[in-house]
């Protein structure tokens, strides 16, 4: 496997804070509407480029990413997304020593053809993309590789639960989510999105507001959640949202590095 690293020149992060420069252009090999869809395309914050075999994330990207490797264990073993979108995360844990399988899963097939077609011109092996949900994912675990020992869940937790995660009340059956997020989690997941519904985006916002449980769907209820299958820690923020570590009890985790 070709040896990749991640561009962080503290330059061009300091240009694109300022609007000085944008992203590089990615490699000439590279599908040109994949790089396009890569450097501009909803959700932004996710933008990032392939130049000169590197991955180049954008400035708000590249914070979040420097965060939260640094909760990754260490070694970093597995690897999976449960909302992986352009794929930065997945592709980048590849990259790192050790590694042996990485996963994104997500709803939007152009998004994972994009994933797949980076992961190909990158030569990086050990990736994978489906499109799951992650009831889905619990009945194919085993297919793919069994648990895997991190898990990232970012700013995607408004999207698991709803529609099929409902108790008969109308409820958000947040026990039952945690319940398949360990099904598919064997070491520790890294959780960071809303946990208010004021923080809500849009329609997920409008959609919780209609149930009528509004009081009740709130951080406490979500950590307690967690914490019925997993050991919680509160470590701060990551951008607006709280940044938890859930370690599956008795895993075998080395200090994160």
């Amino acid at each position: 496997m070709r040896r990749v690293t991640l561009m962080t020149d503290p330059w061009r992060r300091l240009g694109e804070r300022w609007g000085w420069c944008s992203l590089p252009t990615s490699d000439a090999g590279l599908p040109l509407e994949v790089a396009d869809f890569l450097a501009d395309s909803c959700p932004r914050n996710h933008n990032y480029a392939v130049h000169q075999r590197q991955l180049v994330p954008s400035r708000h990207l590249q914070a979040h990413s420097a965060q939260l490797v640094e909760w990754y264990p260490d070694p970093l073993e597995s690897l999976l997304d449960l909302s992986c979108s352009k794929g930065f995360f997945v592709l980048d844990s590849a990259i790192r020593g050790g590694c042996q399988r990485s996963l994104g899963i997500d709803t939007d097939a152009r998004e994972l053809k994009v994933c797949r077609a980076v992961g190909e011109f990158l030569d990086l092996l050990t990736t994978s993309f489906e499109m799951l949900r992650l009831d889905e994912l619990t009945g194919r675990v085993d297919e793919l590789g069994g648990p895997f020992q991190t898990v990232l869940l970012v700013d995607s937790y408004e999207s698991l639960d709803i529609g099929d995660f409902r108790s008969p009340d109308g409820d958000r059956d947040h026990v039952a989510i945690f319940e398949m997020i360990r099904r598919v989690c064997s070491g520790r997941v890294i959780f960071s999105n809303p946990t208010q519904v004021h923080q809500r985006k849009g329609s997920h916002r409008q959609e919780t507001e209609a149930t009528g449980h509004r009081g009740l769907d709130d951080e406490t209820r979500i950590l307690d959640a967690a914490s019925t299958f997993f050991h919680v820690t509160q470590q701060g923020q990551l951008g607006e949202w709280p940044l938890w570590m859930l370690d599956v009890p008795g895993a075998k985790l080395s200090a994160a590095a």
